[in-house]
């Protein structure tokens, strides 16, 4: 993702150019704090896997035991192998800057833009990601993506006088159901889904929060000591991390210890 601080800022147009934008929500709803927050949720790393040293690492994706990492700056996603830490492959990017991905129905994958602000839906044919079908969110940047097997999760970023976070709430087809203000989470990235709660990184603080989507309820987070954190995803068991150009980090989640 780019972080590109200016002093000055150009006023974005008021007229609508995403389709996010074309459709009345209501009343915008908020992410807050839980009653029960856990100001820092415990942690142990059980391994780091090393990297290659040319990545701008974003999304991550599990797939028959190796993990998929999206890279920014028009790089090649790398496909890793988790137990040998090889690279395995190389898989060409949908576009220029290439932040989440996620499974979708039918062996496919959603595939998000930085630079194009499109959300891709995505066949992958002989190692190049092919699109099938696209929606825009400009003039906001769309980040992590996240398919829970009922619901699409995707994060933006809409740059003017203070940039503005949410998360769409999609369904299947990337119609939109609702839109959700992220208002204490700095430089939110990428997203996981454990069964049960999303998960948000955050570029700026070196956390990862954890979300009660339901309720909407930011419930905690655990620091992950990995400057520019990015990308993250669920195995079932551990969580596995990275950073803009960090290595890649498997994660337990231990007991609370907070009372």
């Amino acid at each position: 993702m780019k972080r590109i601080h200016l002093i000055l800022l150009l006023i974005l147009p008021v007229i609508s150019q995403g389709l996010f934008q074309e459709k009345a929500y209501g009343e915008e709803r908020i992410l807050t704090k839980a009653a029960d927050y856990e100001s820092m949720i415990p942690t142990k790393v059980l391994r780091e896997i090393k990297l290659p040293e040319n990545g701008y690492h974003e999304g991550l994706l599990l797939e028959n035991g190796n993990i998929v990492i999206n890279n920014g700056e028009g790089i090649n996603s790398w496909v890793v192998d988790l137990k040998s830490g090889s690279l395995l492959k190389e898989i060409d990017p949908i576009a220029t800057f290439t932040e989440g991905i996620t499974h979708a129905p039918g062996g496919k994958y959603w595939v998000t833009d930085w630079n194009t602000k499109k959300l891709y839906l995505v066949k992958i044919v002989a190692n190049k990601m092919v699109s099938e079908s696209e929606i825009s969110f400009a003039p906001s940047h769309p980040a992590g993506v996240i398919w829970t097997g009922k619901h699409l999760y995707l994060i933006i970023w809409t740059r003017g006088l203070g940039t503005k976070y949410h998360i769409l709430k999609m369904d299947k087809n990337g119609a939109i159901i609702d839109r959700i203000n992220i208002t204490d989470i700095n430089e939110p990235t990428q997203l996981a889904w454990d069964g049960r709660h999303l998960w948000i990184t955050s570029w700026f603080k070196r956390r990862a929060y954890k979300i009660d989507i339901d309720n909407l309820e930011i419930k905690g987070y655990f620091r992950t000591n990995i400057e520019k954190t990015s990308g993250i995803v669920w195995d079932g068991k551990y969580f596995w991390i990275t950073g803009t150009n960090a290595n890649l980090r498997q994660i337990e989640i231990l007991p609370s210890q907070e009372k």
